[in-house]
């Protein structure tokens, strides 16, 4: 006479799907029988279904208390992440009404295994609880980390005629770019995720070695990696980029460094100057690979603001004095009150269909911050309703337009 449990989430998975616990019972012939499934701090009650199952989806309980690091893009160096990783324990009981009253058994109770699901997503079309390990295990040269950025995302036009590999992932940086990549930090449950070290690897302009290094990396605590990636953070690291024309780097299990074996593609980070012309608005955002991406809009950004006012039409006169009379500056129609919103349209370069593939990210993203470039965060919504994604057959470049709302009010 027990609980028995039918399904559960694998144990390292994605929030972003349905994180279904099935369990059945021998008990469910009892009046008013109800599956408890007890979380600790609380408990759902659920009916059994035609099936006499009980179901239950964690993904809508526990999806909105995940969230990235707000600090994670000035790091300089490594760290781990856990903010971003709910970590869902469950006991199922079974209870039904004894003497008119609800109880729970005191026996018969079954544990789930501990699952810790990460602030990543899958679509329906990748199928009812796809193998994260496909997906998110580190273990090749054909591995992505947690970004959103492919190989075919964006091309550098120099990379030819420097004997560099088309499948590298090629990422144009300023200098003054802070930003982080993220690399799951588990190995016992994701069980090929197989790397240690991230290499960083800078190169001058006729393509010699300045400088290998490697951060050592987090492996068996069920959290995220997140590691300095762009030229900034490495530069407070310790980093010298004097000389530096562009830097790789990739994951992977160290041998004797810098001899290691490769886990994941190389990701190319090249040097572009500001466009003195306008200001540069970086933007980062939660994808839905479990990390964050960043894009820069180099070109025209023009700010404005809206406002929204609520009025009332003011009575004239002193009604409630012995006498009547009124000022020549009296208002009639008044402001109770404005909000105030702020907005900023911003441009980018020409970009290409892969590029459009990543920004159409950024559009359905909750959780979208302009970086400064004192490295602060400014919070914002993307107001653009539609995206369209171009077809590269028409033409090869085109540029984007985005609005964006700040999501603080001006004033309070």
């Amino acid at each position: 006479m027990a609980i028995t449990i039918n399904d559960q989430p694998y144990e390292y998975t994605p929030i972003g799907q349905r994180l279904m616990l099935v369990a059945s019972s021998d008990n469910v012939a009892n009046a008013g029988f109800r599956y408890v499934f007890d979380f600790g701090a609380f408990q759902v009650n659920v009916q059994p279904n035609a099936a006499n199952k009980g179901i239950l989806d964690l993904a809508p309980i526990f999806r909105e208390q995940l969230q990235h690091d707000a600090n994670a893009h000035l790091i300089a160096g490594n760290d781990v992440e856990y903010s971003s990783v709910a970590n869902i324990s469950c006991t199922i009981k079974e209870g039904w009404l004894v003497d008119g009253v609800f109880t729970v058994s005191g026996s018969g109770m079954a544990d789930i295994d501990d699952v810790y699901a990460f602030l990543a997503e899958y679509q329906i079309s990748d199928g009812y609880k796809p193998n994260p390990n496909t997906r998110y295990a580190l273990d090749g040269i054909t591995k992505y980390a947690m970004s959103e950025r492919t190989k075919d995302t964006h091309k550098w036009i120099e990379a030819a005629a420097r004997g560099l590999s088309s499948d590298y992932v090629y990422i144009p940086t300023r200098l003054a770019d802070k930003g982080v990549l993220y690399a799951p930090s588990e190995t016992a449950l994701l069980i090929d995720n197989d790397f240690d070290i991230a290499v960083i690897t800078t190169y001058d302009n006729s393509n010699t070695i300045v400088e290998n290094y490697k951060f050592d990396l987090y492996n068996d605590n069920n959290g995220v990696n997140f590691f300095a990636a762009n030229p900034s953070n490495l530069i407070d690291f310790g980093l010298d980029f004097t000389g530096v024309k562009y830097y790789t780097i990739q994951l992977g299990k160290e041998i004797a460094f810098p001899v290691y074996t490769p886990a994941s593609r190389v990701y190319c980070f090249y040097i572009v100057a500001d466009d003195c012309r306008f200001d540069n608005v970086r933007l980062g955002w939660s994808n839905t690979c479990g990390g964050v991406d960043y894009f820069n809009f180099t070109k025209k950004s023009e700010l404005s603001y809206n406002y929204d006012r609520k009025q009332y039409q003011k009575v004239v006169g002193t009604y409630n004095e012995s006498t009547f009379s009124f000022d020549t500056f009296d208002r009639g129609t008044t402001d109770r009150y404005v909000n105030t919103t702020k907005g900023l349209q911003i441009n980018s370069d020409w970009v290409s269909v892969g590029e459009f593939q990543l920004l159409q990210t950024l559009c359905r993203s909750n959780d979208v911050f302009i970086i400064n470039d004192d490295a602060t965060l400014t919070p914002v919504l993307v107001d653009t309703q539609n995206f369209v994604i171009k077809d590269e057959r028409y033409s090869k470049l085109y540029n984007v337009t985005l609005n964006l709302k700040y999501s603080q009010p001006v004033g309070l």
